[in-house]
């Protein structure tokens, strides 16, 4: 291992599953299998009936991922040392549940087995292997043991699955590189008993800046404590294993983990785009209303912490429906993303820019003055004025106007938002009636 202080995540073994080779005798079977890879993830499968049409494969192609029966009808030990010797990924489909070879199987070092009971279960088994191993090649795992031979066993194991690795002797040095420089990790598997720091102290400073779901942790202990699993998991560890390790165990723990971690952050980003969705404007990009009405909260506990005011812009592009019925909705869809974009590049960054309805937007700006709101509206309304539209591959210029109303919170309405915008509004009204292009304040 290289110092820590130069200590980098090792993924040179790791690669994307591109190429399988599946090695069964009932080309019906084969065939399925075969036809649920390609349709589900659209990968390549080549297929042998028996060892001898494998090995002559395995001779003139390279595969990623390699999926066999251990007993095969020509069958030797060969085919399954030539595939351990070249470190090929392996999954191996075995027939008996006997404990005898349960155990050999086991201990072997490959990606998983699966015993063979109906189609389904067994097709399902393999399509989840196979993204397993396909996430399994962006993902890091930090090993944290002050053994060097638990870490080259702890090692072999997790290069097994397609996981990049990075070691660390003690709880020390994997806080100063996972706390101290925020080294991006997706797992840390880390024994408990350790000098400078052990595993229980690791565990504790990491859960004071991630939380389970963010950083799964897996300790292990040699420990007979019986208070020890409670402690370590009160403070913070997601699973543990005894050591001695039991190899099928120990992976089967640590894909648990980090497929919970995946889940976890995919809803994360699915939350994220929902709300996204729910206060997005969809043609404009801006915010809507349902997002103002929940910022707005915000402006008015600032305001009357501050005792300053926040303020409404309301602005209507002129002649808007003309655009529509001369040009079409299309283009008119364009002016409404152009003038939004206009609205938001003369805002502030902390201002509220919403698209209200139609072709209405409202600006919201916190501790404001009038005489603030009367020209960002005005440079707003020179800008839209002084802008041509380009549409349709700049061979259409639009020249357009927009009227605003403005107005200001005070010590009697700044808790009614409703007063305020419906004032502002009526301002708007105003400017449209006096002849538009213009800015109405009082």
């Amino acid at each position: 291992m290289p110092n820590y202080v130069d200590a980098i995540v090792q993924r040179g073994h790791c690669c994307r599953i591109n190429t399988i080779l599946l090695i069964q005798n009932s080309e019906l079977f084969q065939n399925h299998i075969k036809n649920n890879i390609y349709e589900t993830m659209a990968l390549h499968c080549d297929t042998a009936n028996n060892e001898k049409e494998a090995l002559k494969l395995l001779q003139t192609n390279k595969y990623d991922l390699i999926i066999t029966e251990i007993y095969l009808p020509d069958g030797s030990e060969n085919l399954i040392n030539y595939l351990l010797k070249n470190r090929q990924y392996i999954i191996i489909m075995a027939n008996s549940k006997e404990e005898i070879y349960h155990e050999a199987i086991a201990n072997l070092e490959i990606v998983d087995y699966v015993y063979k009971t109906d189609e389904k279960s067994i097709v399902n088994y393999l399509l989840h292997a196979i993204a397993r191993l396909q996430a399994n090649a962006q993902s890091r795992v930090a090993i944290c043991d002050d053994s060097m031979t638990s870490r080259a066993i702890l090692r072999q194991r997790i290069m097994s699955q397609n996981l990049g690795y990075i070691e660390f002797e003690d709880g020390q040095q994997a806080y100063e590189y996972i706390i101290k420089k925020n080294l991006h990790i997706d797992l840390l598997v880390t024994d408990v008993i350790m000098p400078n720091m052990d595993g229980l102290n690791l565990i504790r400073h990491i859960r004071h800046k991630y939380d389970a779901n963010e950083l799964p942790i897996l300790a292990l202990s040699g420990s007979n404590k019986i208070s020890l699993i409670p402690q370590l998991l009160k403070l913070g560890a997601n699973d543990y294993v005894n050591k001695p390790i039991n190899s099928e165990e120990f992976l089967t723990r640590v894909n648990i983990l980090l497929d919970h971690s995946r889940l976890f952050k995919e809803n994360q980003e699915l939350i994220k785009e929902l709300r996204t969705i729910a206060t997005t404007d969809f043609l404009t990009k801006l915010h809507n209303r349902n997002y103002f009405y929940t910022a707005i909260k915000n402006f008015q506990l600032s305001a009357k912490k501050t005792n300053q005011y926040y303020g409404i812009i309301m602005t209507d592009i002129d002649l808007f429906k003309k655009v529509n019925d001369t040009y079409g909705h299309e283009i008119g869809d364009v002016v409404l993303k152009e003038i939004a974009k206009m609205i938001k590049k003369c805002a502030k960054e902390s201002d509220i820019v919403s698209r209200w309805g139609g072709e209405e937007f409202l600006v919201c700006v916190a501790n404001t003055s009038m005489h603030e709101l009367i020209y960002l509206a005005q440079m707003i309304k020179d800008m839209i004025q002084e802008t041509p539209i380009a549409i349709e591959n700049r061979s259409l210029f639009l020249y357009l106007t927009a009227s605003f109303g403005v107005a200001l919170s005070d010590e009697t309405n700044f808790e009614h938002i409703e007063q305020i915008i419906s004032q502002a509004d009526q301002r708007l009204y105003k400017a449209k009636e006096s002849g538009r292009n213009m800015v109405v304040f009082s």
